[in-house]
């Protein structure tokens, strides 16, 4: 069979792009479970959207292909691609410009009358085996109203379809690309941004990004299905990979709400497991699928006890995840010096306190405190304050150690390399 560059299973390409952009760089005789063929096709696929930005290196176990992308340097997401590279038939190709120009009077049709149209002004010097079926045409059209390109209404017992207007987008040129590069999912401002004019896409060239998380729109799709689920209050069939031996599993859970990482972009689905009467995150990377079920009656009693329990959670480690029932949490509290004109240190603190409090002491000193589930996820942060910490303390003593040990440990390390570079010198 010869090869295509459309896409007939975007889950394939979203695993093989998580392979060589977010989980780590393998060989091809790394890929367990997937043919070489199934590799090479779908690594040539990746070649075709994202050329600029395949590369490779030879290791002790060969060469190893893997996606290079620097969000700092780039205006527009090149993930988005697969999203647009859907494959067809040669009648659905047709079809739809037939469609389009059929309706393009607006005038409301009939199925019949279109059908009519289609053999006798578009494919009237073709053989009867190039004919659509009506069959064939009804799902056309009902695809197109599901995507919002054709409406229709009942006159009688006879359906009548006709075009919806085309949305005017002049004047949202920066929102669409503003909104395209940092909404869970920017893939619909990217659609709608391709629709303008190229002109008006070279002027709206204004946003530059420092902090560019990219690598969560290639799930924009189970995003979507999310907030779906969470705003019909239903059920969701999770397909998952285990993170540890790569096992396929699934969990029926009702989600809540998504979190995203403000340190690495990384979003989490917070939902409720029914089954096990507790409240879990699930990474979006390692989702392979999903479905929605039936509406859940308790949702909003969930919502509301997730909002109390959500008053403890720094990261997404929730204490339940581990013991159903254990609610209990952790004090961890640290207090920052500062001068007089390093007031901006305090606005930080105010800025990214989350759940915690910060109470100023005086006018050069402040202190930090929460009470959370998880207090190793606090740690990273608190650690960059590190020379200005004037007192730092722990319920859970063991963290309090820790602590102090990886300062000791990296003021250690200063201290080798000190005295290699002097006996150098």
């Amino acid at each position: 069979m010869a090869y295509s560059e459309l896409l007939k299973n975007l889950d394939t390409l979203r695993t093989y792009i998580r392979s060589f952009y977010i989980y780590g760089f393998k060989t091809r005789e790394q890929f367990y479970g997937k043919s070489t063929r199934t590799y090479d096709d779908e690594k040539r696929r990746l070649e075709n959207y994202l050329k600029s930005y395949m590369t490779f290196r030879h290791d002790e176990n060969g060469k190893v292909t893997f996606l290079s992308i620097d969000s700092r340097h780039i205006s527009h997401n090149p993930l988005y691609k697969i999203f647009k590279a859907k494959s067809f038939t040669a009648m659905d190709i047709s079809l739809h410009f037939m469609l389009m120009d059929i309706l393009a009077d607006g005038e409301k049709k009939s199925l019949n009358q279109i059908l009519e149209e289609i053999t006798a002004t578009y494919l009237k010097d073709f053989s009867a085996d190039a004919m659509p079926e009506e069959s064939s045409l009804r799902k056309k059209l009902k695809e197109y109203e599901e995507l919002g390109l054709v409406s229709s209404e009942k006159s009688g017992k006879t359906m009548l379809y006709y075009r919806k207007p085309m949305t005017d987008l002049s004047g949202l040129e920066d929102a669409l690309a503003f909104f395209s590069e940092v909404a869970p999912c920017g893939v619909v401002g990217s659609f709608l941004y391709d629709k303008l004019p190229y002109q008006d896409q070279e002027e709206s060239e204004v946003f530059n990004f420092k902090h560019h998380y990219i690598t969560s729109s290639i799930e924009s799709d189970f995003v979507e299905q999310v907030f779906r689920a969470i705003g019909e209050h239903r059920y969701l069939t999770i397909e998952q990979k285990n993170s540890k031996n790569d096992k396929i599993f699934t969990n029926e859970v009702v989600p809540l709400v998504i979190y995203q990482s403000s340190q690495d972009g990384r979003m989490y689905m917070m939902a409720y497991r029914p089954h096990g009467k507790h409240f879990i995150a699930l990474r979006f990377d390692y989702i392979l699928g999903m479905e929605s079920g039936e509406v859940y009656a308790g949702f909003e009693q969930k919502r509301a006890e997730f909002e109390e329990l959500k008053k403890h959670i720094w990261g997404i480690t929730l204490r339940q995840n581990k013991k159903h029932n254990d609610t209990s949490t952790v004090h961890v509290t640290f207090r920052v010096h500062f001068e007089d004109d390093e007031k901006f240190i305090y606005q930080r603190l105010l800025r990214e306190k989350r759940c915690g409090s910060v109470t100023l002491l005086d006018g050069n000193n402040a202190q930090f405190d929460a009470d959370i589930f998880e207090p190793m996820e606090i740690i990273p942060w608190a650690r960059t304050f590190i020379c200005r910490i004037t007192f730092f303390d722990c319920s859970e003593k063991s963290i309090v150690r820790r602590f102090f040990s990886d300062i000791k440990n990296m003021n250690q390390l200063y201290l080798e390399e000190d005295g290699e570079a002097n006996a150098v010198q």
